[in-house]
C-alpha cells in the first residue's frame, strides 16, 4: 500500500500541471458533475419504478417468479447502464468508445457462447409463456415424466424409474412437447381384442357393463366403443374412456383387470397369435406325395 502510495504521488507531483489541469477541469464542469449526480439519482428512483411497474405486471399475467426476477433484473442492468453512458456524457466524457467496447465484448461473448445463450433464451420463453410448469408430466422425443425444475439452461425431468434428465432449455423449444397434465381430464383409449368365434355384440355389451360400474369414468353412458379392425388373429374392439387426468393410470390398470375377469366368466376369448403350418410327407424315389399333416402353432402351445 505504502509502495502504492509513494508512486501516485511521484507520478502527480512529478509535474504540478497535472494537478493544475485536474483543478481546472473540475471547476469548469462543476456544473455538468452536479447534473451528472442529479439526473443519476432520479435515473435510479425511475429505473426501480419501471422495474415495479414490470414486476406488477408480470403478477398479474400470472408469471413464474423465475421468469419475474430473471426479467427484472435485466431490466434493471440495461438501464442502469445506460444511465451511466448519459452521465457520462454529461460530464464531458467520450462514450462513443465505450458503447463500441461494449458492443464488441457483446459480439465476442456471444460468439463464444451461444448455444447457452440459447438455452438462456429457451428457457426465459419456457417461464414467460408456460408451455409446462414444475409438476407437469410430459414427454419429449424418448423420455416421459414429471418436471422436476425449470432452470435458465436446463430443465430437470424425473422418470418413472426415477432418473433424473437434464434436457437443455433449447431443445424443449425446438422440439414437439407432449404435456400430459395441461388438461384436467383426459381419453384412455382402450383395445381389446376377441376370437372370431366369439359374439362381438356380447364382448361390446360386457365392456360397457365393465365401465359403467367404474364410477371414476366420466363419459360411461356415451362412451364411444365398437369394432375398429379385423385383424389377422382377432377381432380388435376400441373404447374411449374419460377420466380425471390425476386418475389416468390407476384407472386404466384397474379397467384391464376388471375386463380380462369378465371376458374369463363370460367364456370370451383373448386369442393368441397363431400360424398353420401345412407338412407335406413325398416318396422319394417316386415323388408322390403320401399324406399331409396340419400343423398349428401360436406363441404359447402347439397343436
Amino acid at each position: 500500500m505504502y509502495e502504492f502510495l509513494a508512486s501516485a504521488s511521484e507520478l502527480l507531483f512529478k509535474d504540478a500541471n497535472v494537478l493544475l489541469k485536474l483543478r481546472e477541469w473540475f471547476f469548469s464542469q462543476a456544473g455538468n458533475i452536479l447534473l451528472a449526480l442529479i439526473i443519476f439519482l432520479v435515473g435510479r428512483y425511475i429505473i426501480r419504478w419501471i422495474k415495479n411497474v414490470a414486476v406488477r405486471v408480470m403478477t398479474r399475467a400470472n408469471y413464474d417468479t423465475a421468469a419475474m426476477g430473471f426479467v427484472s433484473q435485466i431490466i434493471n442492468y440495461v438501464l442502469l447502464v445506460g444511465l451511466l453512458l448519459i452521465c457520462l456524457n454529461q460530464v464531458g466524457v467520450p462514450t462513443t468508445s465505450f458503447v463500441a467496447a461494449f458492443g464488441a465484448f457483446g459480439l465476442g461473448i456471444g460468439l463464444a457462447l451461444q448455444n447457452n445463450l440459447a438455452n438462456l433464451a429457451s428457457g426465459l420463453l419456457i417461464l414467460i409463456f408456460k408451455p409446462f410448469r414444475a409438476g407437469h408430466y410430459i414427454e419429449v422425443g424418448d423420455i416421459i415424466g414429471s418436471v422436476t425444475s425449470i432452470q435458465f439452461m436446463n430443465t430437470i425431468i424425473t422418470t418413472k424409474d426415477q432418473k433424473r434428465v437434464y434436457i437443455p432449455n433449447s431443445i424443449l423449444t425446438s422440439q414437439s412437447v407432449t404435456n400430459y397434465s395441461y388438461m384436467t381430464e383426459r381419453m384412455i383409449p382402450f383395445v381389446f381384442d376377441i376370437g372370431y368365434n366369439n359374439d362381438h355384440h356380447e364382448a361390446i355389451r360386457i365392456l360397457k357393463d365393465v365401465f359403467a360400474k367404474d364410477k371414476r369414468i366420466l363419459n360411461a353412458k356415451y362412451m364411444e366403443i365398437g369394432i375398429s379392425e379385423f385383424g389377422d388373429n382377432s377381432v380388435r374392439i376400441s373404447a374411449f374412456a374419460e377420466v380425471k387426468t390425476s386418475q389416468f393410470l390407476d384407472v386404466r390398470y384397474s379397467i384391464m383387470s376388471d375386463v380380462k375377469d369378465a371376458f374369463d366368466k363370460h367364456g370370451i376369448d383373448i386369442p393368441y397369435p397363431q400360424r398353420v403350418v401345412y407338412i407335406q410327407n413325398a416318396d422319394t424315389s417316386t415323388g408322390e406325395i403320401k399324406g399331409t399333416k396340419k400343423k398349428v402353432t401360436t406363441t404359447n402351445q402347439e397343436s
